[in-house]
């Protein structure tokens, strides 16, 4: 299920000069993918001689990641740039009556397997004759959901909008008045709704527990990213059994804290922490931990309690995470600690600053896109001064991302973060902003916007449907019409009663 940062090697400056070609993404704009990438070329026969344009879905197997492939009206032969690794091909009519695959299928006679066979793909080489012969009506069904959408991509919304999902993934999404129900869609009319992508938390700690990761998802918090579990857990081990259960939150992970011998949260907190005390060191636990399938690395700078992560050690951590393309998180809530961590190049900031932040500083993080996950609701004990250093970093365009810092701390929410969503709308994030942060840039930040956090072709199903208008009034949230979990409904409410009106005589 999660998107897997695959295993890179560092073999000169020239491969790093050469690694990167600019294929189409899911959106129709261009990305960055790694010289791992190959081609696959083929033809589409559209049945009955028809001439339309159609999209071609190349979903990764492994990632579930999806490369979407335009095709012109008439437009018969192509050829796809795609990462390395093993995919299945399929395209859609455009009013979906019928489904074309690239199957054993391959003439066509009547044929009755209709399964997709494997495409590999493999470095810098052409796999050819992928050819889209095989049309039929699949059994699984298309589901379709009428209402209000916003993308999460910050965009207005549209207010009668139609989103196509097929098994795990989105395949048609736009206006009403351009997207037609296909007849034969499970059609979900949810008139008075807004239907957004499914939330991501990007702070949270004890996510190997069920009770918690079903909390979260049936509240429409469909990822959540445990930043830290103690240095016993065996996190890798626990995330493989709690992954796949629609129910659950998705879990990204950075297993546990990492600090210098003797630092928080050993000291203050006595938290059993992945200790480093020498570049040796960091090589080798940095990587043991994204050969575990780590999603992040979070480490510890907290002046004033026990010793501090020297800012040596925490740009060879940093340096170490980037050549395996993994992002580095810090904790960290003083001015002081916020230089050390942008001088080792971390990623984002898991806690805002408490004291005042220096504008120079701001425009660094801005230039730089070093994002901030500010759990603005946890520290609230610590003045003002933390809302204006959000306030002046938001209107300076930086980028933040929805986290809470729930699972162990006491009265936290584990659900639908209500008091940080309103924490950040006390720092005059508007609600577009905190959607976006809670979407689309929670996304950017866990590395995870090709296949979450907008409601676009080509994404995986996770979605959000409430009742009313949160673009309005926030506490919409909290009124939860449906949840939907990589394609799989996992949450259905009937609509809310309307309140009657109360007339002064």
């Amino acid at each position: 299920m999660r998107n897997r940062i695959n295993e890179v090697a560092f073999v000169c400056v020239v491969a790093c000069f050469l690694a990167f070609i600019a294929p189409m993404t899911a959106s129709g704009e261009t990305a960055l993918v790694r010289s791992e990438s190959g081609f696959i070329t083929g033809q589409v026969f559209l049945p009955d001689g028809l001439e339309v344009a159609i999209d071609l879905f190349f979903e990764n197997l492994e990632t579930d990641v999806v490369v979407v492939v335009p095709l012109d009206s008439g437009q018969e032969s192509y050829s796809a740039t795609v990462p390395e690794g093993s995919y299945r091909a399929y395209v859609w009519l455009p009013d979906f009556s019928l489904m074309g695959v690239y199957s054993a299928c391959q003439t066509n006679q009547p044929c009755n397997d209709h399964s997709m066979l494997p495409i590999t793909v493999r470095s810098r080489q052409s796999t050819e004759h992928v050819d889209i012969v095989d049309w039929h009506v699949p059994e699984t069904r298309l589901v379709a959901l009428s209402g209000r959408l916003f993308d999460g991509t910050g965009a207005d919304p549209v207010d009668e909008a139609v989103l196509i999902m097929w098994d795990q993934h989105i395949v048609a999404v736009g206006p009403a008045s351009e997207l037609e129900i296909p007849g034969r869609a499970l059609h979900h009319n949810l008139a008075g709704t807004t239907i957004l992508p499914g939330f991501i938390n990007t702070h949270v700690h004890n996510a190997y527990r069920a009770q918690n990761l079903e909390a979260w998802a049936l509240a429409g918090v469909t990822t959540v990213r445990d930043v830290g579990a103690p240095v016993t857990t065996l996190w890798d081990y626990l995330r493989t059994l709690l992954d796949d259960q629609p129910r659950y939150a998705r879990i990204l992970a950075s297993g546990p804290l990492v600090t210098c011998p003797g630092g928080y949260p050993i000291a203050g907190n006595d938290f059993p922490s992945l200790t480093v005390d020498s570049e040796d060191e960091v090589q080798r636990e940095i990587n043991s931990l994204i050969d575990r399938g780590a999603d992040v690395i979070k480490i510890v700078i907290e002046s004033n309690v026990g010793e501090l992560l020297s800012e040596e050690l925490a740009t060879a951590i940093v340096n170490t995470a980037h050549l395996r393309e993994v992002p580095v998180t810090v904790h960290l809530v003083v001015r002081s600690d916020l230089s050390t961590a942008l001088n080792a190049g971390v990623d984002d900031i898991a806690h805002i600053v408490v004291d005042y932040v220096s504008d120079e500083l701001i425009s660094r993080m801005v230039d730089e896109d070093v994002a901030w996950v500010p759990t603005l609701a946890i520290l609230n004990g610590n003045g003002t001064q933390m809302f204006n250093n959000l306030r002046r970093f938001v209107q300076a365009g930086g980028r933040v991302a929805l986290g809470n810092d729930s699972g162990y701390l006491p009265g936290v929410v584990i659900g639908m973060p209500m008091p940080e969503i309103e924490a950040m709308e006390s720092a005059d994030m508007t609600p577009t902003q905190i959607i976006v942060a809670s979407t689309s840039d929670a996304a950017i930040v866990c590395r995870q916007q090709d296949l979450l956090g907008t409601l676009k072709k080509g994404m995986l199903a996770d979605v959000l449907v409430v009742q009313g208008d949160p673009l309005n009034d926030l506490r919409a949230l909290q009124d939860v019409r449906m949840v939907i979990h990589a394609g799989t409904i996992i949450r259905r409410e009937n609509a809310s009663p309307r309140r009657p009106e109360v007339r002064i005589q």
